[in-house]
């Protein structure tokens, strides 16, 4: 159709060189997506490394489907591959030999070539009609042969089924039938169970005795017609009643022949219910308590029927061998440990822990490395989370959690981006602190992430107490009064004011201040006591208000001040 147009009228493009391609330029056809290709194109292609196949298959790569081919193309054939180097004629299409096709078609079950004139692409379906049975083959039809489809009639199917025994009820459909669904009922070898299986599989067998084993004692009559049979069900016929005189020739234990009892008198047996004489000795017979090493044995005397459980005796410790007790071998060597095992003592290990914090308080702990299967629960560094792993030693790991949002500082200038770590510290910003503060004074302190802002360290200047002229005091000080200091006798001796009220009109000369100063240095306010007799010169405030401007303006500008003084020896322990 519109490949053939496009070869006719030369508007195929090479998908190598993306040129068009000529009625009479040699070409080459892929036979699995029929794409048409320059043969030159194609050479230089196949042999291009690009070209090799990369799922480690041999060969080259068409450059259209990526179908891998071991041969480079060498000739130039027409599209049936009949003809080489074909000859362009007007009336043919362009690269064909005009002949017949002759190729098969790609139906499997089509036995019939194509016969239409040398062409490119697939060749088309067969146009020829063949007879096709349905899927049952009871009924037929005449269909084309290029028909793909399955034909299916409205019958039953009717096909035997694998059981051989019943046929197969569906309408007719495609593959074997399905396995016969219908159900045997199933009889075990002595008799006393049933069960359903399905008909035609494996459990279906029997073998004139039954089907199957129950697993429970077979309980038929034996020949002797007086006792039954022991043994699990089975598929043979049951043996014969070990108590026959037939089958009996030496006594109980076994170590004396009945032919030598006769001779000693003994009464001979003639059915399976006499009594088998004893010999009189002892048993001897081993137990199910022993073992290879030691073997015990019945001490009982020639007997029929079971030993009595043994008499011996035996030590057992109990897992961590703090306790013992003493028991007999009543059954055999498996239950004996078995109860040798399940021994414990009461006894609680007082040993610690792998982490070192708990105790193991197992019962009869046999334990070596006591692992402690406690949730640590300690809080991490970041001082929010706990440590959710088992109990340990040491310290524990860093949070884990992480922050994805901005953590700044309180004005917002420094900025830590994420991801942040859980417990990380706010910035430090070296702008001026921006929070609201309670005085109206200049700020001089920068920045912070505490929610409370340091003293204020601004100089103001008041009165003097005789009102002779303005000092300079901390912020601290200047609002402070006598009746805010409150009923803290500590606070009230550490800033002991005069008494303003009772104050004696200033008189001209102002006495000496040595009384009224009790040590140095100046600049440490709260160590300046106040006399009431109020003795100190004016000389003395001045010089004391520049010693303290002094220190404060060094303050401010980064220098260290001693402050020792201004705190007892009990708030320095507290505070360490």
């Amino acid at each position: 159709g519109s490949l053939i147009e496009q070869l006719t009228t030369e508007k195929y493009e090479c998908m190598v060189c993306c040129e068009v391609v000529r009625i009479v330029a040699p070409v080459w056809s892929c036979q699995n997506c029929y794409h048409v290709f320059h043969l030159n194109c194609i050479k230089k292609w196949a042999r291009s490394p690009a070209s090799q196949a990369e799922d480690g298959n041999s060969g080259w790569r068409c450059p259209a489907c990526q179908n891998a081919s071991l041969q480079v193309p060498k000739t130039y054939t027409c599209f049936c591959g009949k003809v080489h180097n074909p000859e362009w004629n007007r009336n043919e299409i362009p690269h064909s030999c005009g002949e017949l096709c002759g190729k098969k078609r790609q139906c499997l079950d089509c036995p019939h070539l194509c016969n239409i004139l040398c062409h490119p692409g697939p060749c088309p379906s067969c146009p020829a009609f063949v007879t096709k049975t349905c899927e049952c083959g009871q009924t037929s039809h005449s269909v084309r042969c290029g028909q793909s489809t399955k034909i299916h009639c409205s019958n039953v199917c009717g096909n035997t089924l694998n059981c051989g025994k019943h046929s197969c009820t569906q309408v007719c459909h495609a593959g074997k039938c399905s396995p016969c669904q219908l159900t045997v009922q199933q009889v075990c070898y002595c008799g006393s169970n049933f069960k359903e299986v399905l008909c035609g599989s494996k459990e279906e067998f029997s073998d004139g005795f039954g089907s199957f084993s129950c697993q429970n004692i077979c309980g038929k009559k034996l020949n002797c017609g007086r006792h039954n049979c022991k043994q699990v069900c089975h598929p043979q016929p049951c043996q014969l009643c070990p108590r026959l005189p037939q089958v009996v020739y030496r006594c109980p234990c076994g170590q004396t022949p009945l032919s030598k009892l006769l001779e000693l008198g003994c009464v001979e047996r003639k059915i399976c219910t006499d009594p088998i004489p004893s010999c009189g000795k002892t048993c001897g017979k081993p137990l199910s308590c022993g073992s290879y090493e030691f073997i015990h044995t019945c001490e009982s005397l020639c007997h029929e029927g079971d030993c009595r459980p043994c008499s011996h005796t035996s030590n057992i410790y109990c897992r961590c061998g703090f306790k013992k007790k003493v028991s007999t071998f009543w059954g055999p060597l498996l239950f004996f440990l078995i109860a040798a095992i399940t021994f414990m003592c009461d006894k609680r290990c007082n040993k610690k822990r792998s982490c070192g914090r708990h105790k193991c308080n197992e019962v009869c702990c046999v334990d070596t490395e006591h692992k402690c299967s406690l949730v640590c629960g300690r809080k991490l560094n970041c001082g929010l989370h706990r440590c959710e792993e088992p109990c340990h030693r040491g310290s524990c790991q860093t949070c884990w959690q992480t922050s994805f949002d901005e953590l700044t500082c309180y004005c917002g200038e420094s900025v830590i981006y994420p991801p942040v770590p859980c417990g990380t510290q706010p910035p430090e910003c070296k702008k001026t602190c921006t929070r609201p503060h309670d005085c109206d004074h200049p700020v001089y302190h920068s920045c912070h992430s505490e929610e409370k802002c340091p003293p204020c360290t601004y100089l103001t200047q008041k009165w003097c107490m005789g009102k002779h002229e303005f000092t300079s005091f901390l912020t601290f000080f200047c609002s402070l009064t006598y009746g805010q200091l409150g009923t803290d006798r500590s606070v009230k001796s550490r800033f002991r004011l005069p008494n303003v009220g009772d104050c004696r009109p200033c008189v001209t000369s102002c006495p000496s201040f040595q009384s009224w100063v009790k040590s140095a240095p100046l600049y440490t306010f709260s160590e300046v006591y106040v006399l009431p007799q109020m003795k100190s010169t004016t000389l003395f405030f001045r010089i004391a208000a520049i010693s303290i401007a002094t220190k404060l303006t060094d303050l401010q500008l980064g220098d260290s001040v001693e402050i020792s003084r201004l705190i007892t020896k009990k708030e320095m322990k507290q505070a360490r």
